[in-house]
């Protein structure tokens, strides 16, 4: 297939997959992933893709990763009454801990485990906004806003952990990774006392006066930066991406018009062109007869470390159904599962095998697991 034309049938595809997702009644982003499996499948996923495509993607995982940390709530999380922040804390850790040890033990390696423990908050947000139960969806949202904090310590480690080569390069990581955090909040603490002190400039950029579309230039200037940033020390540019979402959420509380900006940026156009390109970059000759049996092993893994820690949760306000609610919707963790697929199969901490696999069972959990929780919700 000539360059031109493929570029035309993947653009023709993000254009129809919300039209085609819609009528299948799966998520848009599991449906963008198929139908670049699909194509992939039929045209050959060895076929070199045109530099524009990789572009467009790449550009639209930054704006992706971006999203996935400008959805942390800090107005929840400041909410959250004193005494629950060690118990969910605690959960958290307990997910973590337990998706390592049993990756450890079956076999499957230290990064399959981190990938097993994201937390991401992004198709959840759909079911608890159609649940009836207020109280229940605040506190789901305030862990899975810890949870994805914790998700960008994870997918650091999954990026650094190819690198290690002995306890002293350990050690001299650890510490640069801590600066380049510690950095990276210092930088945006100044920026927040600019604001304090020159608060007309956030109306004008992002509220009243948005000369220009400057807020979505503020964004992307951001974005970009902590990207070449994180090159800069040596960590994954997505990541960068992921942090300065993180930190914008927590320096401008009242986002609703920026987030709807970038996501009409991201979403109408880059972020799909993302998702197809992932799903046409997967060989399917590398599956084998019994990755069905794996992809629905690691389905029920991804929610059995879930559960495990959850009786937790009894003790941070949670009743016993919620309890036993929470684990499955923190169970198809699609975005940030998509991303740590992504940066592990790049540092080769996972084979080409292992990574479809691990994609099959991100689409999966997130057409299943989803409706699943719709009925226990009813």
């Amino acid at each position: 297939m000539s360059p031109e034309l493929l570029i035309l049938v993947i653009l023709s595809g993000a254009f129809l997959s919300p039209f085609l997702s819609k009528l299948l009644r799966i998520p848009l982003p599991v449906g963008e992933l198929i139908f670049g499996l699909l194509l992939g499948y039929l045209i050959g996923s060895s076929e070199k893709l045109p530099q524009v495509i990789n572009f467009l993607a790449h550009f639209g995982f930054l704006i992706l990763m971006f999203l996935a940390g400008l959805e942390v709530d800090f107005n929840l999380l400041e909410r959250l009454p004193g005494r629950y922040y060690l118990t969910y804390t605690l959960y958290i850790l307990g997910v973590v801990f337990s998706s390592l040890s049993l990756s450890l033990l079956l076999g499957y390696g230290l990064g399959f485990g981190v990938l097993l423990s994201l937390i991401s908050v992004g198709l959840l947000l759909p079911i608890l906004r159609a649940s009836s139960d207020k109280n229940f969806s605040q506190k789901a949202l305030v862990i899975g806003a810890m949870g994805e904090l914790a998700s960008l310590f994870l997918l650091t480690f999954i990026h650094k952990f190819s690198h290690f080569s002995g306890y002293t390069e350990l050690i001299l990581e650890s510490i640069k990774s801590l600066g380049f955090f510690l950095g990276f909040f210092t930088f945006f603490l100044s920026v927040k006392l600019l604001i304090w002190w020159f608060p007309e400039i956030v109306k004008a950029v992002i509220y009243e006066k948005d000369v220009g579309a400057l807020s979505i230039r503020l964004s992307l200037f951001l974005i970009f930066s902590g990207a070449i940033l994180s090159k800069l020390v040596g960590f994954e540019d997505v990541l960068g991406a992921f942090l300065v979402g993180i930190l914008v959420s927590y320096f401008i509380r009242e986002k609703h018009e920026l987030e709807e900006k970038i996501t009409s940026l991201g979403y109408g156009f880059l972020i799909p062109v993302f998702f197809i390109k992932t799903g046409m970059s997967l060989d399917f000759s590398a599956l084998k007869p019994e990755s069905i049996l794996t992809i629905l092993s690691l389905s029920f893994l991804l929610l059995f470390v879930r559960a495990l820690p959850a009786p937790l949760l009894l003790i941070g306000g949670f009743t016993l159904k919620q309890t036993l609610r929470l684990p499955l919707l923190l169970s198809f963790p699609f975005t940030l599962l998509i991303a740590g697929i992504e940066i592990a199969h790049k540092n080769k901490l996972i084979s080409e095998t292992q990574a479809l696999e691990l994609y099959l069972t991100a689409v999966f959990t997130s057409l299943f697991f989803p409706w699943l929780s719709k009925v226990f919700i009813k």
